[in-house]
C-alpha cells in the first residue's frame, strides 16, 4: 500500500498538471475509490505547514507550491514576458470568471469597449480559456476562466467566488483578488 501511494504521489509530482483519479486508477488498473482515497489521505499529509500542497481542481488533484513558499519559488522563477494584469484585464477577467461561457461581444456589451487585447492577455497568462464555439455566423468563440485562475484564487471550482454582494470597491476583498492574480 506504501508502495502505490508512493506512486501516486511521483505521478502528482511528475505530471505537472490536474490529473483526475478516475484517470490514474485507469492507467494503474485499481479501483477509483482506492485512487481516491490515497489522493485525499496525500492531501491531509501535504497539507501540514509545507512547501508544497495538492490542491482539487474541479474533479482533479495536482501537487503546487504552497501559498506561504511563493516569494522563494518567485526568486527562482524567470518569466519577464509576464507582468502584472492592468485594471482592464482584471475587469475582463472577473467578467469572464462571474460569467463562464461568455462571447467577446457579451464582454464588450457589459464594458462597452472593445476586449480584444484583454482576452488575448488572458489568453497568453493562462487564466481563461477557449471552451467552445456558437453555432452563429461567425462562429464566436466562448469563453470561461482555466484551472490556473483556479489556483491562483487557492479555490476548488468557481462556485467559490464571493458574491458581488459580498464584494464592493472599498473591499479589501477586491484588493487581495488583483493581488492573488497578479502573483
Amino acid at each position: 500500500m506504501n508502495k502505490l501511494k508512493n506512486g501516486i504521489e511521483a505521478i502528482l509530482f511528475a505530471i505537472g498538471r490536474s490529473i483526475k483519479a478516475k484517470e490514474i486508477a485507469e492507467v494503474l488498473n485499481l479501483e477509483h475509490e482506492e485512487v481516491e482515497k490515497i489522493l485525499k489521505e496525500l492531501q491531509q499529509e501535504y497539507s501540514n505547514n509545507k512547501g508544497i500542497v495538492i490542491l482539487e481542481l474541479n474533479d482533479g488533484y495536482q501537487m503546487v507550491s504552497n501559498k506561504e513558499s511563493y516569494e522563494y519559488v518567485n526568486a527562482f522563477i524567470i518569466n519577464s514576458k509576464k507582468q502584472n494584469l492592468s485594471n482592464t484585464c482584471m475587469e475582463v477577467l472577473s467578467i469572464i470568471a462571474y460569467n463562464p461561457k461568455i462571447t467577446k461581444s457579451e464582454i464588450e456589451k457589459i464594458r462597452g469597449v472593445n476586449s480584444d487585447s484583454q482576452v488575448s492577455r488572458l489568453l497568453e497568462y493562462g487564466l481563461v480559456e477557449e471552451v467552445g464555439r456558437l453555432s452563429l455566423p461567425g462562429r464566436p468563440a466562448i469563453f470561461s476562466v482555466t484551472e490556473e485562475f483556479l489556483k491562483c484564487m487557492g479555490i476548488k471550482s468557481i462556485e467559490e467566488l464571493p458574491s458581488f454582494s459580498e464584494i464592493s470597491t472599498e473591499d479589501d476583498e477586491l484588493t487581495m483578488f488583483k493581488e492573488e492574480i497578479n502573483h
